[in-house]
């Protein structure tokens, strides 16, 4: 009697257990699949996720992981380097991809079960999401053509102009514009500059200037001299000032009437001049097209890890973002202005206002250049190349004896301790 009783409690505990297991299971399958995404964008990649499980019936969660922009590459080499879980999303910003993208860590997009089509962006942009193999490894995300941006109020006070047109036409080559520049120096005693660092010097002319600084291994210093020689004449006749651009003193200069001109892309308005300016516009803003035309400055691109467990999710909501119906969604709600080329057929999309910039369609300068903008391929070296700038630029800052030849001999020397591989 009791071995019966035993062996039907047996038997119903095993029917509970398996019971159990299958609403485990169900419960499992039911449950929305993760993706985990790093990004510094927090807040506002939330809602367009949000958007997109709505637009595509997705059943999906995010996971999303807060990471510094600057902090995205020793996040990556640390996960990798511990054998740590790697997310499904990696964002890249351009001084940062081309190092990454040496890495081989990455899907090559255009390959199954992934098939994108480089025709889905802007030409420009080929070259800055493929690695050294070919592959296409990044998805480009905003459109980051640029030009000039400046304060209405200081160009008619010290130029005697404002309209964009005849700002434009007043400074129609660098050599024009530093002479402008002295002019101002001398006109107020040295106390009103066009530019307010020479890091946007930099961001200019290394944006103009598409040569390639390494290629095959081999150091071309030509493109550096370029870019040194103009931060230098920038410095030396005082038509830049010296702030830090990392410095509060910085941001404190979109308000001040003391510079005129900043490298305005298309995100510089929501991610520069208004952060800065929150009760303004204390100045009324004008957009031109810089001596020796537009050029790329920053962006962000996202990257699909091999490793990743839910990749293929990860890929088709980066894909998203640039699609059509993506990239209409977020600008006319998020004010983002992203890289479909099909979305930019409309001219409703392809044009752009921002209440500091008066009635000025920034569009048709910023998204005029898109299509034959020219940019410097990334590549493998490009986390010491800026490593490198930044030192010579802080050198150039704090020692203005420090001339052109001495500033390109401490660039190659500084760049070939970091890189002794490259001839």
């Amino acid at each position: 009697m009791k071995k019966t009783v035993i062996v039907l409690l047996l038997a119903g505990a095993l029917v509970i257990i398996a019971g159990c297991q299958k609403k485990e299971t169900a419960a499992a399958a039911a449950a929305p699949a993760e993706i985990v995404q790093w990004g510094w964008n927090a807040g506002e990649i939330e809602k367009i996720f949000a958007e997109y499980c709505r637009q595509t019936g997705t059943a999906l969660t995010l996971n999303y992981s807060a990471v510094a922009q600057q902090e995205v590459f020793q996040k990556l080499q640390t996960t990798a380097s511990a054998g740590l879980d790697m997310p499904d999303i990696v964002p890249s910003e351009i001084s940062q991809r081309g190092t990454m993208m040496s890495l081989d860590l990455w899907e090559d997009l255009s390959k199954a079960p992934y098939g994108f089509s480089v025709n889905t962006f802007f030409p420009y942009q080929e070259a800055l999401c493929k690695n050294e193999k070919g592959e296409l490894v990044a998805l480009p995300w905003d459109i980051s053509s640029a030009a000039l941006a400046y304060k209405r109020d200081l160009a008619q006070q010290y130029l005697g102009v404002s309209e964009p047109a005849e700002v434009q036409a007043m400074l129609p080559t660098w050599n024009a514009f530093i002479e402008k520049g002295v002019q101002l120096q001398q006109a107020t005693g040295g106390k009103v500059f066009m530019f307010a660092s020479l890091t946007n010097i930099f961001q200019i002319a290394s944006g103009q200037n598409p040569s390639p600084i390494v290629a095959n291994d081999r150091l071309d210093m030509d493109p550096v001299r370029k870019t040194l020689e103009m931060i230098v004449r920038f410095r030396d006749s005082r038509v830049s000032d010296n702030i830090i651009e990392s410095a509060p003193a910085y941001n404190a200069s979109y308000v001040d009437d003391l510079h005129i001109f900043y490298p305005c892309a298309g995100w510089s308005p929501n991610y520069q001049i208004i952060p800065n300016d929150p009760q303004g516009p204390t100045h009324t803003w004008g957009l031109i097209v810089p001596p020796e035309g537009c050029f790329s400055w920053g962006g962000t691109g996202h990257m699909i890890p091999k490793a990743g467990k839910n990749k293929l999710e990860g890929f088709k909501f980066v894909s998203w973002l640039i699609s059509k119906e993506g990239a209409v969604w977020q600008q006319k709600e998020m004010d983002f202005y992203l890289s479909s080329r099909e979305a930019f057929q409309d001219p409703e999309i392809a044009s752009m206002y921002n209440s500091y910039f008066e009635n000025q369609n920034l569009g048709d300068i910023l998204f005029g250049a898109i299509e034959t903008i020219n940019v410097r391929p990334v590549s493998p070296y490009d986390v010491t190349i800026q490593d490198t700038y930044n030192l010579v630029i802080e050198n150039l800052n704090s020692d203005r004896s420090l001339g052109f030849d001495q500033a390109a001999a401490l660039w190659e020397t500084e760049f070939r301790n970091k890189a002794a591989d490259v001839q």
